[in-house]
C-alpha cells in the first residue's frame, strides 16, 4: 500500500479545521453551555437534550451527525466525509474533554455575544477549509452547491433559527430565545467575515461625457478594477459609462477624481456583499 502524501493545501485545510474545532469547543464549554444558550445545529439540540436529560453533548452530536454526513458524502464526495468526520469527532471529543473548564462569564448577554464571536471564528475556519460540523452545516454545504451565490452564514441562519425557537419552547424560556438569537446573529456575521473577508468593496457606476479622462484620473488615484463597454452610450451619443470596483474607503477618492474631471458626471455606488479575484489597475473592455 502506497503512502498517503498530503499537499500543502490539504495541510493548511486540516490546520484550519483543528484550530476551528478548538475554538468551537471552547465557545460551547466556556460561554454557551453554562448559560444554556442554544447555538443552533446539532450542538444546539445537544444543549437542550443535556439540560433536560443530562445526556453528553459530544456523544449525541456523533449519533445525529453520522446519517447526515453519509448523505452529504454521497452527494458531494468523500472529501466531505473525511473532513466532516475529523471535525465532528474532534469537536465532540474536545467539548467533553474541556468540560472541566469553568465558565468565562455568568452574564447571559456577554456569553451570547462572545460565544457567538468565538464560535463564528471556529465555524468560519472549518467551513472555509471544506469541512462541516454536521447538522445544519452539512445542509448548508449542500445548498451552497446548488446556490453558490448565497453566503454560507445566511443559509445557516434559517435552520439554526428553527432549532433555537423549538429549543426555547421545550425549555420554556423566552429570555433564552432572545439571547440565543443574539448569539446566532453574531455567529453568522463572523462566519461570513471569516469566509469572505473583512474588506467591504463597492461597485460604482459613472455616467459622463468624459469617460476616458475620468478613467485615467481614477487609475492614477486608486487601485481598482474598471470595466467599460465600448458599445454603451449616454443620451448625448458619446461613450459615457464606467463601472468601477474598489474598496469602500476609496469611494471618496473616486468621487473627487470624477468631479474634478466632469462636474456633471453622475455616480452611483453600491456595497458588494461578496467579491473575489485580484484588483488590477488597468481597465477591462467589455464588448457586447
Amino acid at each position: 500500500m502506497g503512502k498517503m502524501h498530503l499537499t500543502k493545501k490539504e495541510i493548511n485545510e486540516l490546520l484550519k479545521i483543528t484550530i476551528g474545532c478548538v475554538l468551537y469547543a471552547l465557545s460551547v464549554v466556556m460561554f454557551l453551555d453554562p448559560a444554556n444558550i442554544i447555538p443552533g445545529s446539532v450542538t444546539g439540540i445537544g444543549i437542550v437534550v443535556k439540560e433536560i436529560t443530562g445526556f453528553p453533548i459530544g456523544i449525541l452530536s456523533i449519533i445525529i451527525n453520522v446519517p447526515l454526513v453519509i448523505i452529504g458524502t454521497i452527494i458531494i464526495g468523500k472529501k466531505l466525509l473525511i473532513y466532516t468526520g475529523i471535525t465532528v469527532l474532534l469537536s465532540s471529543v474536545l467539548i467533553d474533554a474541556f468540560a472541566f473548564i469553568n465558565p468565562f462569564t455568568e452574564d447571559m448577554l456577554l456569553a451570547s455575544i462572545f460565544g457567538g464571536v468565538v464560535m463564528g471564528i471556529g465555524l468560519g475556519l472549518i467551513l472555509d477549509a471544506g469541512g462541516t460540523t454536521g447538522g445544519t452545516t452539512v445542509v448548508g454545504r449542500l445548498v451552497l452547491r446548488k446556490f453558490p451565490h448565497i453566503p454560507m452564514g445566511n443559509i445557516l441562519l434559517i435552520g439554526d433559527f428553527i432549532i433555537i425557537t423549538v429549543g426555547s419552547v421545550l425549555l420554556r424560556n423566552w429570555d433564552l430565545l432572545l439571547y440565543s438569537i443574539i448569539d446566532l446573529y453574531i455567529c453568522v456575521v463572523v462566519i461570513n467575515k471569516v469566509m469572505y473577508g473583512f474588506s467591504i468593496n463597492s461597485l460604482s457606476i459613472i455616467v459622463t461625457d468624459k469617460r476616458d479622462e475620468i478613467e485615467k484620473n481614477i487609475k492614477s488615484a486608486i487601485n481598482c478594477k474598471i470595466i467599460k463597454n465600448d458599445n454603451d452610450t449616454n443620451d448625448n451619443g458619446t461613450n459615457g459609462t464606467l463601472m468601477c470596483i474598489c474598496r469602500k474607503q476609496d469611494i471618496s477618492k473616486l468621487q473627487h477624481a470624477a468631479e474634478k474631471t466632469d462636474e456633471k458626471a453622475l455616480c452611483t455606488s453600491l456595497d458588494i456583499d461578496y467579491s473575489f479575484g485580484k484588483f488590477e489597475a488597468e481597465s477591462t473592455k467589455q464588448n457586447s
